[in-house]
């Protein structure tokens, strides 16, 4: 499976896509929401993995909006993550187009079962 993390610290984006590699994935990472969705068309990934309070003039509610809006990308997978538990953020991910919403950090188990989740239907199309 190929997964995308956008993750403005770089640190925690390379801890992620070790994690997923181990699992099996191949990785890439973008550290901002301006190289973000231009990865994500360039490579059209399984699944993608995006921080929501990314600096900048977008965040990860913007690339979500953004992906959503692209035929080419709107079909592919988007799991947000944020340091934040705050249930108004939450709501309006799942506005903007993300399926999940995990709080940092990210557990290994919730990885394996996004994995495994996603997978079977990456198989089927």
């Amino acid at each position: 499976m190929r997964v995308m993390v956008i993750e403005d610290n770089e640190d925690l984006a390379t801890l992620f896509c070790h994690l997923l590699e181990v699992m099996g994935c191949s990785t890439q990472a973008a550290f901002n929401a301006r190289t973000g969705p231009a990865t994500i068309r360039n490579s059209l990934p399984d699944l993608v993995f995006c921080d929501l309070r990314l600096p900048g003039e977008k965040n990860g509610l913007d690339i979500a909006r953004e992906l959503r809006a692209d035929p080419v990308c709107s079909h592919i997978p988007l799991i947000a993550v944020t340091g934040f538990d705050d249930p108004h953020e939450h709501q309006q991910a799942r506005q903007a187009g993300f399926e999940l919403i995990f709080d940092e950090p990210v557990k290994f188990a919730q990885f394996r079962a996004v994995l495994k989740g996603y997978g079977k239907q990456d198989r089927a199309r």
